[in-house]
């Protein structure tokens, strides 16, 4: 019969990756359902100079959880930055043990905390590049995280 992925029991949900537009824009990882309904999404930020990246958030629709959506989307967002080091912001307990699930499946550590690199900070960064204070949230380029 098909030849591609089993349905969900929900039914397919079509992927649209969106890359950073500029430096300081997030990219986005789109699911929509067969009526274009929107059933969840995945934001990071990309540093090419650095070679990292950082998942900003990830939302399922509540009835769509279980499915494996959350990991395809991120496993699209990853390729973005293939061979960056990634980590996420601040992860909530059943976040934990999402991104464990993932990190042991796409083989890419997830961890959260202070971002990679300083261009990863946004507006806060700025703040703390303007009072000196940059060096407290984030590593060298060099420093191992």
């Amino acid at each position: 019969m098909g030849t591609g992925p089993p349905a969900s029991p929900s039914g397919p949900v079509r992927l649209t990756s969106i890359p950073p537009r500029t430096a300081r824009a997030a990219g986005e990882v789109l699911l929509h359902d067969v009526s274009g309904a929107l059933v969840g999404q995945v934001r990071f930020r990309l540093c090419a100079p650095c070679r990292t990246g950082r998942l900003l958030g990830i939302w399922i629709l509540e009835s769509r959880r279980q499915e494996g959506l959350g990991r395809r989307a991120v496993r699209v967002a990853l390729a973005q930055g293939h061979g960056h080091r990634w980590n996420t912001t601040l992860q909530t307990r059943p976040g934990r043990g999402f991104f464990l699930a993932v990190t042991a499946h796409e083989g890419v550590p997830l961890r959260h905390g202070r971002p990679l690199c300083p261009h990863l900070l946004g507006p806060f960064g700025s703040a703390l590049g303007r009072l000196g204070l940059r060096r407290l949230v984030c590593p060298p380029h060099d420093e191992p995280s």
